[in-house]
């Protein structure tokens, strides 16, 4: 019961916190926390920023979610993100060690013929 009510409160507290935000007027930045935001999203309100993650993610329903669920959604994108990125450093890594070619201040040894491939 008690989880009930506090749900409503947030709920209640959520709706008034996105009818004044939309009087707010937030700097267009070009940079949140180190990451370029391109401009097409810094032109977005937070209803469209929303509808555009329901266009690229599995199920729709973001403008919806808590606060923390969104950050908790977030934080599991960019844990796969690095995950991705991760894999494929590993892969590049693993393509120059089977590259018979070496760098010598610019000049390359080795023949066509060397690769195993």
């Amino acid at each position: 019961m008690i989880q009930a009510i506090l749900k409503w409160i947030l709920n209640v507290f959520g709706t008034v916190y996105v009818l004044i935000e939309r009087w707010v007027e937030y700097p267009n930045e070009d940079h949140i926390l180190g990451i370029y935001m391109d401009e097409d999203l810094r032109a977005m309100s937070r209803k469209e920023l929303c509808e555009y993650m329901d266009t690229v993610l599995p199920e729709k329903g973001f403008y919806d979610l808590q606060s923390t669920t969104k950050i908790r959604l977030g934080c599991m994108l960019l844990r796969k993100r690095e995950q991705y990125l991760d894999k494929l450093r590993e892969e590049m890594k693993e393509i120059s060690n089977k590259t018979p070619y070496t760098e010598t201040d610019g000049l390359e040894t080795g023949s066509p013929g060397d690769y195993d491939y």
